[in-house]
């Protein structure tokens, strides 16, 4: 070995190879977030954080279990959950609840703690980040999406429903999802359309309370009723499923424990009100009239109303931003990007960017004209700017951004890059040289920790 190193010191300084472009690194979590989110009471975030499609991936340690966090986001909301999990996890496994409960609800209740403290099976796959929002192919996609929407409307047309959803009712509940993550999806589990008379109807009611109560337990904790947090999403569940059958008061019971009401909700990100208040349908409803304020093509607002990858959570925020922006034009591209999303990150990545935007922009956001370039969002000003929001947590110089940003829609005088968390500096370095204005961790400036009442953004106490 020494001999090597010695040889490779004699070469010519411009015969030593050197590397064109970066690889995403693992780095220390330390550097990517404050020491306030690596550990506390009844949590550790593994030290080692894999860097995927720009975006940092997490592994939280806690009492019930490992919980993924794909983004630094999305471990902000993990964390701020926690207080709320181990709330619930105490009332699912007390005596009155489990007395109360149906026996198969009791019986998974019981079952949480050994299923979720290793859930091997839905952790497989590393999901790819936002990488795919720096490629050059959006029209493609664009046009594969409003084919299946064109196709899926014609099917469904005729039953008069312009939000259908074939798993009826409980839809929040996610059995589906559930199934196919803990490898049940072959078993032989009826529809709810697949019930008749009196026993569905009954059904349909329960299911209906089971929504309302739900909702009143999330917005009692302080959390997204659609959280896509595996361990709290089950607990809500079982507790939610035994307060629609009459016999368990399960808003009550929480009330019992105290110290929980609202934490989520003062450290969590951005969430409108209105999903803890009304159901998934009266939602999608009201998010179609103030979509209206700003699109124009009724089809394409009708399956974005129906993506299931943008949660009502989502939906709402994203519609949100659109107010604040309040643009002029292009909220027809930006739901034809928003239908490609393929996962919770990727909606949250088109949330984050509007939100950026209206943040950098301000009172001279109003009036632009959203614009898609290559499979990424931009905004153009007014006075003439183009702001490319990137809401990523680290951003490496790789072929794929290099090709992304020499995109000739970039080649102009007057753009800015809006970076919500860091770069690398030879990121940085190629960005100045190809002309950009920088505005790096625009995060902590665009998270300003807000909660939505209504149409109004106001503060959180």
């Amino acid at each position: 070995m020494p001999v090597l190193c010695c040889a490779l010191l004699a070469l010519p300084a411009q015969a030593v190879p050197t590397q064109e472009y970066e690889i995403e690194p693992v780095l220390g979590a330390s550097s990517l977030v404050q020491p306030a989110l690596l550990s506390g009471p009844g949590f550790q975030v593994d030290p080692h954080v894999e860097i995927r499609g720009y975006m940092a991936r997490f592994t939280i340690d806690t009492r019930v279990g490992p919980i993924q966090a794909d983004s630094v986001e999305i471990l902000g909301d993990r964390i701020a959950e926690l207080p709320a999990l181990e709330a619930l996890d105490q009332l699912t496994r007390g005596q009155a609840f489990l007395d109360a409960a149906d026996d198969s609800v009791t019986k998974t209740a019981k079952g949480i703690g050994q299923v979720l403290r290793h859930p091997i099976k839905t952790l497989v796959g590393i999901p790819a980040g936002v990488a795919r929002y720096f490629g050059k192919r959006l029209s493609r996609i664009g046009h594969q999406a409003q084919a299946l929407s064109d196709r899926t409307a014609r099917e469904l047309g005729s039953a008069g429903n312009p939000y259908p959803r074939d798993d009826g009712p409980m839809t929040e509940a996610r059995e589906i999802d559930r199934e196919e993550s803990d490898g049940r999806s072959g078993t032989n589990k009826h529809r709810w359309y697949d019930r008749t008379g009196a026993e569905l109807e009954r059904e349909v009611k329960r299911q209906l309370k089971y929504g309302q109560v739900r909702r009143e337990l999330a917005e009692r904790l302080g959390i997204d009723p659609y959280t896509s947090n595996p361990h709290l999403s089950e607990r809500l569940d079982q507790l939610a499923w035994a307060g629609s059958g009459g016999r368990y008061a399960a808003t009550a019971a929480l009330g019992s424990i105290g110290g929980v009401g609202g934490i989520a909700l003062a450290q969590g990100s951005q969430l409108n009100e209105i999903v803890w208040k009304l159901d998934p349908d009266q939602v999608r409803e009201r998010n179609a009239q103030r979509l209206n304020r700003h699109c124009r093509d009724n089809l394409l607002m009708r399956q974005f109303l129906r993506r299931g990858t943008f949660t009502p959570s989502l939906q709402t925020a994203m519609i949100d931003a659109l107010d604040r922006l309040q643009p002029a034009a292009g909220c027809d591209a930006l739901l034809e990007l928003a239908m490609t999303a393929q996962s919770e990150l990727e909606a949250r990545y088109i949330v984050n960017a509007l939100g950026l935007i209206a943040h950098r922009l301000e009172a001279r956001a109003h009036g632009g004209t959203l614009v898609t370039i290559g499979a990424g969002l931009a905004y153009d000003s007014v006075d003439g700017e183009r702001v490319l929001p990137l809401p990523v947590d680290y951003l490496a110089w790789t072929d794929e951004v290099s090709r992304f940003l020499d995109n000739a829609a970039f080649a102009i005088e007057h753009k800015t890059v809006l970076l919500a968390g860091t770069a690398t500096m030879r990121s940085q370095q190629e960005l100045t040289g190809r002309g950009w204005n920088i505005v790096v961790d625009a995060r902590e400036r665009h998270t300003d920790r807000l909660v939505s009442r209504g149409d109004a953004v106001v503060e959180r106490r």
